[in-house]
């Protein structure tokens, strides 16, 4: 057995040596003491979804001569052990601090560490072994656990810790099919479809309602005409404009006249192709060629579907003045009949119009209130404690605020958890951070989303110290990522 075990690549120490057999691919997944370490490399390799898979795989050994059953018992034994553990942990982390108020976050755990339908095999390619490689020796103990991982996991499932934001929208042109495809097939066990309406009252995929002229080749089009804004050049001091939305266009006009593209813009531009050929220098064209589809919200939950992913549609149109014919609820109603024939614990509601959510979570699908109110960094524990209770009241599931929300730098520069944090978590709700990935290099400060952090970020592995304490001192149930 000693030899069976070294054959699938068991590390030789004792804290490498306790592991996670996938017995469909006979592939070993190291995991350290704690399961944490392996969301953290490559947050795709949870162990969680493979539960149901590994029952099934160990009731066929039954039936084998006695004594290949002895073997597969005790390497599925351990196994089985394993999973005991990890859940006995994750039930313990979401059962602290008083949380029984909210049950649909011990439901919400299971699902996100416990629990995947998704068996896509995943390719994570080489930037987290890069990450982990280029990290200094401040957190000598993170560096090699990380490297141990790195060395002895072969394989990869997605997992509902991973979000894919507007798919895989580093590289890809956001919200298009090969965005969406891409964030499962990297890891991502969930996608995002944030959701806008056409001016046929169809639902699509883009971030903003007003966005087609930074997110498509609509100002190279005939259909720019139609733009509420049509392109206007750059003279002298004033920057090069344009504003095209989605309800200027019907759903056929922008399925079928307008390409996806990297989101830009050119504020020097004399003319619409100036204006859209300006691709940020940390994101590539590689994947914009041949005009790039552009998501409806059925188109999306296909794509996701066929791969096996789950949904997380946003609630968008906050901009829009509905009628008394087309009201906010009957788009609310539109998005949700969506999902009818879907499995709830699939389906992430999310939104930053909190009474959205609070309509939603009558349902038993999730809801992730997002959050962008920085005044609420100023609060005190008793503000907070009145912020945060009528998302407690209405049975949302989780907090989703930017990443600078939830970490701040104490006097011995060390990344902490905010106030704000310990509140949101003190009260049981779960917490979703956003986004990773999603600016430029951190030695150059990070752009905005770290800007609060800058001071001791200084390299892109520092992004994992980043999550390191976003998981472990947080206590995130899930992050979104431009690169899942």
């Amino acid at each position: 057995m000693k030899e069976s075990y070294q054959s699938m690549g068991v590390a030789g120490d004792a804290k490498m040596s306790d592991g996670i057999i996938n017995c469909k691919s006979s592939s070993y997944h190291s995991i350290s003491e704690t399961d944490t370490d392996v969301n953290k490399i490559a947050a795709k390799d949870i162990p969680s979804h493979q539960s149901a898979h590994r029952k099934r795989c160990c009731k066929k050994h039954k039936s084998f001569l006695s004594g290949i059953i002895l073997g597969a018992f005790l390497v599925c034994s351990r196994t089985l052990y394993e999973d005991v553990r990890l859940m006995m942990t994750i039930i313990h982390s979401s059962s602290t601090n008083d949380r029984t108020h909210n049950p649909k976050l011990h439901t919400l755990n299971t699902l996100l560490h416990l629990h995947s339908h998704n068996q896509t095999i995943v390719s994570i390619g080489p930037r987290p072994y890069f990450l982990i490689n280029e990290m200094d020796n401040s957190n000598p103990e993170l560096k090699r656990t990380l490297q141990k991982c790195a060395l002895n996991i072969k394989s990869f499932r997605p997992s509902d810790f991973v979000l894919g934001h507007r798919g895989a929208a580093l590289q890809f042109p956001e919200h298009t099919d090969r965005s969406h495809d891409a964030a499962t097939r990297m890891g991502a066990g969930v996608v995002e479809c944030d959701i806008n309406l056409t001016k046929d009252e169809q639902l699509i995929c883009r971030h903003e309602r007003c966005d087609l002229h930074l997110t498509t080749n609509v100002l190279m089009t005939p259909l720019a005409s139609k733009c509420t804004k049509q392109f206007r050049p750059a003279i002298g001091n004033l920057p090069a404009t344009a504003k095209c939305c989605t309800t200027d266009f019907t759903l056929s006009e922008i399925q079928t006249q307008m390409c996806g593209r990297m989101s830009s813009s050119n504020k020097h531009a004399k003319t619409p192709q100036q204006y859209i050929s300006h691709t940020k220098s940390f994101q590539t064209e590689l994947y914009a060629h041949d005009c790039p589809h552009i998501q409806s919200h059925k188109n999306f939950i296909d794509v996701v579907n066929a791969n096996g992913g789950s949904f997380s549609p946003e609630y968008k149109m906050l901009d829009y003045k509905f009628t008394k014919q087309y009201t906010r609820q009957m788009f609310l109603q539109q998005v949700l009949h969506d999902y009818n024939s879907t499995d709830p614990s699939r389906v992430y509601f999310q939104g930053f119009e909190w009474e959205d959510l609070y309509y939603v979570a009558k349902t038993p699908l999730n809801t992730f209130a997002l959050d962008k109110n920085w005044i609420a960094l100023t609060y005190t524990r008793h503000q907070l404690l009145n912020y945060f209770h009528p998302l407690v009241d209405h049975g949302v599931t989780a907090i989703a605020p930017s990443i600078s929300m939830l970490l701040e730098v104490d006097t011995e520069n060390n990344l902490v958890p905010t106030l704000y944090a310990k509140v949101a978590r003190e009260l049981g709700l779960g917490i979703v951070a956003w986004t990773l990935e999603r600016s430029d290099a951190l030695s150059k400060g990070g752009g905005w989303y770290y800007s609060t952090l800058s001071q001791v970020l200084r390299t892109d592995s520092d992004v994992i110290k980043v999550l390191d304490v976003l998981y472990e001192d947080v206590g995130i149930m899930a992050i979104w990522t431009d690169w899942p």
